[in-house]
């Protein structure tokens, strides 16, 4: 299992270093998806997967979006709103950009339906939930 959870972390630190990159954050996605299978370990792969599902909301984004039905959720950039007391948290690249976008930057979401998520922020909590599950 570690071998699965340590490509899936480098997945993510190379998608959180590119953070516009939507094929990254897939990538990301994706390894994360195989990360949770290896939790398995020989056993039954959809229990274990249907238990993350149900334990983890975003582990279960994760897995839909990468089932990559048509009706599920995907991956879109699309421009965020940055609220003026968050602009102390943005990088210079963000701070200069969303002075000329009327105070909004371009973010790597997971639309599932009408919800909008961070995806790195989803992948994020996936890894850490998959780093503290009894099996990992």
């Amino acid at each position: 299992m570690s071998d699965a959870l340590s490509a899936a972390e480098a997945a993510i630190a190379a998608a959180r270093a590119a953070p516009l990159s939507a094929r990254r954050a897939m990538l990301a996605a994706l390894t994360l998806d195989a990360a949770a299978d290896a939790l398995a370990a020989g056993g039954d792969v959809l229990a274990v997967r249907a238990e993350l599902a149900q334990t983890s909301e975003a582990l279960r984004l994760v897995f839909a979006l990468c089932a990559m039905r048509p009706d599920g959720p995907r991956l879109v950039t699309e421009a965020v709103a940055v609220p003026l007391g968050d602009y102390g948290t943005l990088s210079l690249e963000d701070f200069m950009v969303s002075l000329y976008n009327g105070h909004s930057v371009q973010r790597v979401r997971i639309a599932d339906g009408e919800a909008r998520s961070d995806v790195h922020a989803v992948l994020a909590e996936g890894l850490q939930f998959l780093h503290r599950h009894p099996r990992g």
